[in-house]
């Protein structure tokens, strides 16, 4: 397994719908709470001197979503919890250091854009994470 999948993992272990999430539709609002994971760049580096780029900085965003702010923050928070905590190390990796939080951006709406298909206003939570990886 990845980073990307022990995250995954561990999302699940705290109880939260982890996927592409609940389509919104014009017969009812969003219902669902959830998050998805998206890896974004991997550094590499700070390795040793046979092996320099060996070590690996991966970082992950997790986009947590809701039918209201207040569900957002609350998947997003249980999210927080989640990436921050313990997991098993990745496949033929350990963990270097502890994961960091790097950014993430406020509560927000997404706002229907098409007035002839009207759909439920999704909440959503962006955050990132880094995760310090080095050989076995």
């Amino acid at each position: 397994m990845n980073v990307t999948d022990r995250l995954i993992a561990a999302l699940e272990a705290a109880g939260l719908a982890v996927g592409d999430g609940i389509p919104r539709n014009k017969d009812g609002p969003l219902t669902g709470r959830y998050a998805v994971v998206r890896p974004r760049q991997i550094m590499r580096g700070e390795g040793s001197i046979g092996e320099p780029n060996a070590d690996r900085q991966t970082e992950l965003q997790i986009t947590s979503v809701g039918p209201s702010r207040r569900a957002a923050d609350q998947v997003a928070e249980t999210a927080d919890q989640a990436a921050l905590g313990p997991m098993p190390a990745p496949d033929g990796y350990a963990w270097q250091q502890a994961a960091v939080y790097v950014t993430g951006t406020a509560t927000t709406t997404e706002p229907t854009t098409d007035p002839t298909a009207p759909e439920a206003t999704a909440w959503f939570r962006v955050d990132v994470y880094r995760y310090y990886l080095t050989p076995l």
